[in-house]
C-alpha cells in the first residue's frame, strides 16, 4: 500500500492587505499585494469568526506575512495563516491620513496585473504608508501621496519623461511655461497644445523630477510647496486614470482635503 502524500506546506509571502470582501456568513476574500507574486487574492475560510488564525490581522493597510495554498482556481489562493509585520496604526488615528492612504491601496489593486511581481512597488507603498501614519498636516500627507503617484509610474513601466519636451525635444531649462501631457511627460510652450496637456506651474516639473531621482533617505524628507500640491495631484490623478482605465475615486477624496489656493479665495 502506498503512503499518503504529506499535505503541502503553505507558501510564505510578504504582503500588503489592499481590500476585504465578505463571502457568505463566515469567509473573507482578501486582496493582497505581495513581494513575491504581485497582486493575489486569497480566501480566508472562517475569517469573520476566527479567534486564532486571523483575529485582528485582516485589515486594509496591514503588512502581513501570510501563508497561501493553491486553490481550485488558478486565480484564487487559500489563506492558511498570517502574522503581523506592520499595522500602520497611525493611519486610523487621523481620518486625513486614512484618506491619503486610500489611493496607495487602490492603485495597487486597480493598476497592477495579477501575479505580476513588482517588489519596488511594495517597498514604495510601505514607505509611503509609514510616512503618512506620522504626518501631522495635510500638506505633508499630500506631498507623500504625490511622490508615491509619481514614482509608482516608473515601477509599473509608465515613467514620466521630464527632461525635455516630448514633441520637439526642447530641454526643460528652456521651457518657461510647461505643460504636462497624459502621453507621459513634458510639453513646451512652442509646441501646439493638445487635449492631453495640462498647464502646470514651472516648479511642479522640477519637484516631480526630484521625486523621481532622490534615494529613499532624502525622499522621505522631500516636501512640495503647498501651491504645487493641487496641480500635482490633479495631473497625476488624471494620468493614472488614463493608464489604468479606472476612475479611482480615492484620489478625488484626497484632493478634496487640500485647502484652496490663497489666490482663489474671495477677498472681503
Amino acid at each position: 500500500m502506498s503512503r499518503a502524500l504529506p499535505p503541502p506546506e503553505p507558501r510564505p509571502l510578504s504582503a500588503l492587505v489592499l481590500r476585504l470582501r465578505p463571502v457568505g456568513e463566515s469567509d473573507i476574500m482578501v486582496d493582497l499585494f505581495s513581494r513575491e507574486l504581485g497582486r493575489v487574492t486569497g480566501l480566508a475560510k472562517g475569517g469573520k469568526r476566527s479567534q486564532k488564525r486571523f483575529f485582528g490581522l485582516l485589515l486594509a493597510g496591514h503588512h502581513l506575512e501570510v501563508g497561501l495554498l493553491p486553490g481550485r482556481r488558478d486565480d484564487l489562493w487559500l489563506l492558511q495563516g498570517a502574522r503581523l509585520l506592520a499595522s500602520h496604526l497611525g493611519l486610523r488615528q487621523d481620518y486625513r491620513r486614512l484618506l491619503h492612504a486610500g489611493p496607495v491601496l487602490e492603485l495597487l489593486l486597480r493598476a497592477a496585473a495579477p501575479h505580476d511581481p513588482h517588489p519596488g512597488a511594495l517597498d514604495l507603498a510601505l514607505m509611503t504608508l509609514a510616512r503618512l501614519e506620522r504626518a501631522e498636516n495635510v500638506h505633508e500627507m499630500a506631498s507623500a501621496l504625490v511622490i508615491f503617484l509619481a514614482r509608482l509610474l516608473g515601477e509599473m513601466g509608465y515613467g514620466l519623461a521630464l527632461g525635455s519636451c516630448l514633441h520637439c525635444g526642447r530641454p526643460l531649462e528652456q521651457v518657461a511655461q510647461p505643460r504636462l501631457s497624459l502621453a507621459g511627460g513634458l510639453a513646451c510652450q512652442e509646441c501646439p497644445p493638445q487635449a492631453q496637456d495640462r498647464q502646470v506651474p514651472p516648479g511642479l516639473v522640477k519637484s516631480l523630477g526630484s521625486a523621481l531621482s532622490l534615494g529613499p533617505p532624502a525622499l522621505g524628507r522631500l516636501s512640495l510647496s503647498p501651491a504645487l500640491l493641487r496641480p500635482g495631484l490633479g495631473y497625476l490623478g488624471d494620468f493614472w486614470r488614463h493608464v489604468s482605465g479606472h476612475d479611482l475615486p480615492s484620489l478625488g477624496l484626497a484632493l478634496d482635503l487640500l485647502p484652496p489656493f490663497p489666490s482663489r479665495r474671495k477677498s472681503l
